[in-house]
């Protein structure tokens, strides 16, 4: 069987099931909206290689410069990117002096994403396309990686929360650069490096909405 194939029916088949499980425990009145977006965020992924494993299954090419999979992994980062931007971030950071290092030590998230881009993408021998796509994916995956990076190694001493989530940040974290290391992998063609990816994408997709509630009732306990 074709690798590729192996390989997202095996991210699918774990983000649908974190995806569920998500659904179950936060799809509800008064459950936090944090969560619904994470959720969210597993959801794009599971539809997203829905669609790649019947793209592939018809006979259709996912390797391409651009393909409508690609869609998913762009919605979940938007989701993760905004489940931490604003409200959830103010919760910590006050914008004090004292926390200017905090705010700063995560730019190395998003720096070494711009890094494998440039080196990759940019100043390699890559059609138009395919650089602003992975351009795109650069973009979201350096914000939602700073505020992941932020969230984890802040030192939050007021309301909690972000303490309680570091868990669900890592995880976070990880799936980012693990869709840096896809990007780079699917440039190459090479089907192990992305069936070996594609386990880790699944475990780590599987384990975020329950890290997520473990920290949520952690922090309401």
């Amino acid at each position: 069987m074709d690798l590729f194939l192996i390989s997202n029916i095996i991210t699918c088949l774990c983000a649908f099931a974190g995806f569920i499980f998500g659904i179950v425990k936060f799809f509800a009145p008064k459950k936090a909206l944090y969560a619904q977006m994470i959720t969210l965020a597993v959801g794009c992924m599971a539809f997203g290689r829905l669609y790649q494993v019947v793209r592939i299954l018809t006979g259709g090419e996912i390797l391409e410069e651009f393909q409508l999979g690609v869609l998913g992994v762009l919605g979940s980062l938007v989701f993760l990117f905004s489940a931490n931007f604003g409200l959830m971030d103010s919760l910590a950071d006050d914008g004090s002096k004292q926390y200017f290092k905090y705010r700063v030590i995560p730019l190395a998230a998003p720096a070494a994403a711009v890094a494998v881009y440039a080196t990759v993408f940019l100043f390699g021998d890559s059609p138009l396309l395919e650089m602003i796509v992975a351009g795109i994916l650069t973009v979201f995956i350096s914000g939602a990686s700073y505020y992941n990076l932020k969230h984890l190694i802040f030192p939050d001493v007021d309301f909690g929360v972000i303490n309680c989530l570091k868990t669900y940040n890592l995880l976070a974290l990880v799936f980012e650069f693990l869709c840096v290391a896809e990007m780079v992998s699917n440039k190459s063609g090479s089907d192990v490096p992305a069936l070996i990816i594609a386990v880790l994408s699944g475990a780590v997709l599987l384990a975020i909405t329950p890290a997520v509630e473990r920290g949520m009732k952690k922090w309401t306990t």
